[in-house]
């Protein structure tokens, strides 16, 4: 079938779907998904999620979305130093960061309160002007906390948090996206134990010359 036609016609199955179409149009649209597989496999899909929007409470849908509940971050990393106990290979440090990243987005709790103090101060050799960061790590049986409370960086710019290990190469402890002057106070966990970590560093995606680090071994 013409990609152009098909084009056309799949910005209008939508409304198709649920019956919100002229009789002039749907007659168009019938017809082209009499000759093409492509946009009929696409119309099954889009009438089930038809089908559940009947089941939604509009009374509902303005409201907030209801936060996590407060056991979810202990929840999860109890459930790494279990899989850490099954395997002690390198695939399981992986693992944990993966998981730690999709559960607490990119690995980062991020609260407009200061972050629960704990774990060991440590100091950024030198901050870029009118940044403040402060932080500390903290070794858990998973790997490591780092507790992070920065501000002054550009409104609305991602940066990456990382411990450094003893090769050079990075372990991602998550990202965020900076607040300018309001200061982000934030959790973030590494499957890398807090003796094999060299340095607690953040740069941007793109550069990754260290914006901010700070050894953690003399």
């Amino acid at each position: 079938m013409n990609t152009d036609q098909c084009r056309h016609n799949r910005t209008l199955l939508g409304m198709y779907s649920l019956g919100r179409l002229d009789s002039v149009q749907s007659v168009a649209v019938q017809a082209h998904l009499d000759g093409c597989l492509d946009c009929r496999a696409e119309l099954r899909e889009l009438r089930g999620v038809a089908a559940a929007l009947g089941q939604a409470d509009p009374d509902r849908v303005a409201e907030p979305s209801p936060p996590p509940p407060a056991s979810l971050q202990s929840a999860i990393f109890t459930e790494i130093a279990k899989e850490r106990t099954r395997s002690r290979r390198p695939r399981a440090r992986m693992l944990a960061a993966a998981v730690l990243a999709v559960c607490l987005g990119a690995g980062a709790v991020v609260a407009h309160e200061a972050a629960s103090p704990g774990g060991r101060p440590v100091s950024f050799t030198a901050q870029p002007a009118g940044v403040q960061a402060s932080a500390a790590v903290e070794g858990k049986g998973w790997g490591t906390m780092v507790h992070l409370d920065i501000a002054g960086l550009p409104q609305g710019k991602r940066y990456m948090v990382w411990l450094e290990q003893p090769d050079g190469s990075r372990m991602p402890a998550g990202s965020f996206i900076a607040g300018g002057t309001r200061t982000m106070s934030m959790q973030l966990a590494v499957g890398l134990p807090m003796t094999d970590a060299m340095a607690l560093g953040i740069s941007t995606p793109t550069d990754k010359r260290p914006l901010l680090r700070a050894p953690l071994r003399s």
